[in-house]
């Protein structure tokens, strides 16, 4: 049985739709691709602005604190009367090892007005580890004397009570 004339005509132009379809999907996914790579390198970029930023304003407050705790320590052991025992010294002596490390830890702050557009996606993974690696430390020290502020308040309540039970 002889086939029909439109039939081979039906396959060619199903072959060239089938092949421009092909290669446009091609040039699509690519493209689509290469705006995913951007979308993630600009998200890595907001989050590591947005970490510094964030460290910034943590690691400005630290310092301040610190000789906020010493001052608060000293003032709660002079009114106890253990000034000058081994405990005050030994916590003055840990004291000046977190303040040195402190101001070490803050002169190190990244600078917030980079926009890093120029790092690849590999490096912007780096800088954010070193900025949370950063945060992690002054965290630290924050959390630290932060605590010791509110134990140094709670020692000011009971020498209050016992001055006004006397």
């Amino acid at each position: 049985m002889a086939e029909p004339a439109w039939l081979s005509y039906t396959g060619a132009i199903s072959g060239i739709i089938g092949a421009v379809t092909g290669v446009t999907g091609s040039i699509l996914g690519y493209v689509a691709y290469r705006r995913t790579d951007q979308l993630k390198t600009l998200d890595l970029r907001l989050e590591l602005r947005k970490s510094e930023t964030t460290l910034n304003a943590v690691g400005k407050e630290l310092v301040p604190l610190l000789d906020y705790a010493k001052n608060s320590k000293k003032a709660v052991s002079a009114a106890s009367g253990m000034l000058g025992s081994g405990a005050i010294s030994k916590w003055i002596s840990d004291w000046e090892a977190d303040r040195t490390s402190a101001v070490t830890l803050t002169e190190g702050l990244p600078s917030t007005n980079d926009n890093y557009s120029d790092l690849s996606p590999t490096e912007l993974e780096a800088k954010l580890v070193q900025v949370h690696s950063l945060q992690s430390a002054i965290d630290h020290l924050k959390k630290k004397y932060e605590e010791s502020v509110a134990a140094d308040d709670r020692d000011r309540e009971q020498i209050k009570s016992a001055m006004n039970a006397r």
